[in-house]
Parts: C-alpha cells; structure tokens; sequence
C-alpha cells in the first residue's frame, strides 16, 4: 500500500452516513463507493483529481469535506466552536 494512501486527513470528517474519515484511504474508499449521481458532482471529481495527482494531504482534505458539504453529508452537528442558538 502507498504511503500517501495511508496519510491521516487534516481532521477526521464525519459522514451523516455513518462514518468517520481518517486517512487519504478513508476516504478514497468512500469515494469509490459513492452512486454515479454523487461521484460525477464538480466537488467530487475535483477530489479524485487531487487524490489521483498526489496532492498534499491538506488540498485533498479540503476538496473531501466541500464535497460531502455540498452533498449535505458532512456531519458538523459535534463540531468544537458550532454555532448554537439559545433561546
């Protein structure tokens, strides 16, 4: 296994679908289970295109979490500093 594939993410993003994303392989397992209608989206392809380059760990990490944003999978309900609202 490449090294680059087992790099850890610049944080873990967690996916509304149940999971947590770690590592450059993470998430490249993810994207290749992903359905035709999300894996052709600009975002997604723009984080293939960075994952297939080499890119740095941290352009890729950040093409993943606008990708799951933009699909509305990103998980931000337990982020540390969220804005809450009270009443």
């Amino acid at each position: 296994m490449s090294p680059y594939l087992c790099r850890e993410l610049t944080r873990p993003l967690v996916t509304k679908d149940g999971g947590t994303l770690r590592t450059v392989l993470d998430a490249r397992a993810y994207m290749l289970a992903l359905p035709k209608g999300r894996e052709t989206t600009a975002q997604w392809q723009r984080a293939a295109e960075l994952l297939l380059d080499g890119a740095t760990v941290a352009d890729f990490s950040k093409a993943v979490e606008l990708a799951l944003f933009y699909d509305a999978k990103l998980d931000v309900s337990n982020e540390r500093g969220a804005w809450t609202r009270t009443t």
